[in-house]
C-alpha cells in the first residue's frame, strides 16, 4: 500500500538555515499580520493544515526582505507524493 501524498511545511528549517528567528519574521510583518500567525506557522508538529494565500504571500515577502534572496513558495512548502 502506497502512502497518500501530502504537503509539509519547511518554514522552520528555512528560518534555521538562514539564522532568522520567528520573532524577526513576525516583526518584519508586524503591520500586515499578527505575530501569533507567524509563530503558528513555524511550530514543529503543530503547523496548520490550511493557510490563507495572503498570509503565504506576506511570509514570502518578509523572507525576501530579511534574506535578500529570491524566496519562493516551494522554499516553505513541499509536496510529497
Amino acid at each position: 500500500m502506497s502512502l497518500m501524498p501530502f504537503t509539509r511545511w519547511k518554514l522552520r528549517s528555512l528560518l534555521d538555515s538562514e539564522g532568522i528567528s520567528a520573532y524577526a519574521l513576525a516583526r518584519t510583518l508586524a503591520e500586515q499580520t499578527r505575530p501569533n500567525t507567524i509563530y503558528r506557522l513555524v511550530r514543529i508538529g503543530k503547523e496548520p493544515c490550511r493557510v490563507d494565500l495572503t498570509t503565504l504571500t506576506l511570509v514570502v515577502s518578509g523572507l525576501r526582505q530579511l534574506t535578500g534572496k529570491h524566496i519562493e513558495i516551494s522554499d516553505i512548502l513541499e509536496y510529497v507524493g
